[in-house]
């Protein structure tokens, strides 16, 4: 689920990704931790471990050496709205968004872009010590062009593998799912040259083709739903010229993950 906890904006309908963590910056600390449950799992790709407090509330602090600024945070794999956790994200004592989720999908939380050398995110208030998985915090890449009909988002692009039961005589016996995940097609309309020479769609095309974890959102002011936690499922990015060498054409496949 997408959270705006500020202004909406014109490019709130782009697509966009997160995957840029300043949490990677700086010393990332946990007000409590369970056993092999530590704050480091936040940081990983991985979605199988996770950072559990001991109790039903805790806070994770970033610290940095010099200011970082953030304007989005992306949490995945988690059970905050099974255990009717709230969500605040602070720098120093100044709140910069508030939220209860309302499942276990994952979160995207839009917030007024801030610089500063301590962030923090607290959970408090759920029924059982909840888990997450998964954190980003950073400034998104924001793809202002928009996405070439015709797209699948993600939250129904499911893809679940059954092990299937039939009798010899064709009787159904009851089917089992094995594994699921999400899989679709993003073809960005076309993008200035400028742009994806730049330095900031560089590091994302060497994040994606080396098979790095990201958030993936494809109009956050349209599309509440379609907040994923992805990585590349096929061919690496690259962009192709177009227009005589003024623009460029790029194409990503998306794999989704499904708690």
């Amino acid at each position: 689920m997408i959270y705006i906890e500020r202004t909406e904006v014109s490019l709130d309908q782009a697509p966009m990704v997160l995957f840029d963590n300043i949490l990677l910056d700086g010393t990332v600390t946990a007000t409590t931790e369970a056993t092999n449950a530590e704050v480091e799992n936040l940081l990983t790709d991985s979605t199988f471990d996770f950072w559990k407090p001991t109790t039903t509330s805790g806070t994770v602090s970033l610290t940095l050496g010099s200011a970082g600024t953030a304007s989005a945070l992306g949490i995945s794999g988690h059970d905050l709205g099974t255990q009717g956790a709230t969500v605040v994200i602070k720098h120093g004592t100044t709140t910069l968004a508030t939220i209860n989720p309302a499942d276990d999908s994952t979160i995207l939380v839009f917030f007024t872009s801030t610089s500063s050398t301590t962030f923090s995110v607290e959970i408090s208030g759920a029924t059982a010590a909840p888990y997450i998985s998964n954190m980003v915090l950073g400034i998104p890449l924001v793809f202002e062009s928009g996405i070439v009909p015709s797209y699948t988002p993600l939250w129904m692009a499911e893809e679940v593998e059954l092990l299937q039961n039939e009798s010899l005589g064709g009787q159904f016996f009851q089917n089992r799912v094995i594994r699921k995940s999400a899989n679709t097609s993003v073809n960005l309309n076309i993008l200035d040259r400028t742009f994806v020479e730049g330095v900031n769609f560089q590091s994302f095309r060497r994040h994606f083709n080396d098979g790095k974890t990201f958030f993936f959102a494809a109009g956050p002011s349209l599309f509440e739903e379609d907040g994923s936690f992805c990585r590349r499922a096929g061919d690496t990015i690259k962009p192709t010229f177009s227009n005589n060498g003024i623009f460029y054409q790029v194409g990503m496949q998306l794999e989704a993950y499904i708690g």
